[in-house]
């Protein structure tokens, strides 16, 4: 994990408690939020793709809770009416 610190210059690093020593340095604030993004955006890549391939191989990739989809839409009545599930199963009527 990895801490933003104000530098005596106005700037700012980030300090890595991993490391126990600074990764970067003299960092404007669109900086860091470039940088913590970026590492962000890769591990939510990692996680979705990981999903994807359980999901792919039929596996539950969130245990017990993974919904098939029509148990997404038996939810989806259960909480909005059979409506909402008419105009839902109305998105996937191929052409």
């Amino acid at each position: 994990m990895a801490q933003i610190i104000k530098q005596p210059n106005g700037k700012y690093c980030l300090f890595s408690n991993n490391v126990d020593n600074i990764t970067h340095y003299d960092c404007s604030p669109d900086d860091i939020v470039k940088e913590w993004t970026s590492q962000y955006k890769k591990e939510m890549e990692a996680k979705v793709t990981e999903i994807i391939s359980k999901l792919e191989k039929n596996e539950k990739p969130y245990f017990r809770f993974t919904l098939s989809f029509d148990e997404m839409l038996e939810t989806i009545e259960n909480v909005h009416g059979k409506k909402e599930v008419k105009d839902i199963r109305g998105l996937f009527v191929a052409d």
